[in-house]
Formats: C-alpha cells, sequence, structure tokens
C-alpha cells in the first residue's frame, strides 16, 4: 500500500488549500483574485514535478484527457470561490465539492472497469446522507 502515505499527505495539503482560499476570500480578495494566486502559487511547482518526473512523447490523447481535467479543476476552483463569496460555510462547501468521489466511482467504473463492491456502495451512500445532513 505505497500509495497510502501519498493519498494522505494529498487529503492534507488540499485540506490546507481549501482553508486558504477560504481565508483568502475572507481578507478582501475576490473569488477570481483568490483563484489566479492559486494558480501562480501551482505553476512553479507543476514546472518542478513535471521536469522531475515528466516524461516525453506522450500520445496527444493522454495531454488531451490531462487538459480537459485541468480545466475542470479550474472550473471547479472557480465554483468553490463563488461558493465562498456567497456565504457558504467552508465545511460544508469543502464537503460536498470533496464528495465528488461518488461521482468519480461511478464513473470509475463506467470507463475503468473497477469494481464496486457492496461495502464500498454503504460507504458511498453513507458519505452521500452524511453530506445531506451537514447541509441541513
Amino acid at each position: 500500500m505505497a500509495w497510502l502515505g501519498w493519498a494522505l499527505a494529498a487529503f492534507v495539503f488540499m485540506g490546507l488549500g481549501n482553508i486558504g482560499m477560504k481565508a483568502a476570500g475572507q481578507r478582501g480578495l475576490d473569488p477570481a483574485g483568490v483563484l489566479f494566486w492559486v494558480v501562480v502559487g501551482e505553476v512553479p511547482l507543476a514546472v518542478l514535478y513535471w521536469a522531475f518526473r515528466g516524461r516525453s512523447g506522450a500520445a496527444p490523447g493522454a495531454v488531451a484527457w490531462a487538459l480537459g481535467a485541468g480545466l475542470a479543476t479550474a472550473l471547479a476552483l472557480i465554483f468553490v470561490n463563488e461558493s465562498f463569496a456567497r456565504g457558504g460555510r467552508t465545511a460544508i462547501v469543502i464537503g460536498i465539492m470533496n464528495a465528488n468521489f461518488l461521482l468519480v466511482a461511478l464513473l470509475a467504473f463506467l470507463f475503468f472497469r473497477e469494481h464496486l463492491q457492496p461495502s464500498r456502495l454503504v460507504g458511498l451512500a453513507a458519505t452521500f446522507m452524511g453530506l445531506w445532513l451537514m447541509a441541513r
């Protein structure tokens, strides 16, 4: 399970990033400014990571999927920052946004044939119910 440490690190840093976006908005930065500075912060690290781990000769289809993922992520950040700016409570907004794994699980099943065991379906349902309870 070498992947688990990396996933937990992503959990921590995404949480810190989400709190940082909310804090920036509360300190007067408009949603577009928050996204702009988030991207400015991401680009140097992304370039260094790509230089360290990047591989040449990627198939155009793979690059297209990555670019599409980047656009979807940017749109998600636009929507989450607009939600913050319109009074969304941090835990609820981020809880809903990060529950995207419900959609990911379904799409992974459809596109990649990843299995959805009954215990995982119960967990997904419990997550959905928890979000509903939080949002009330």
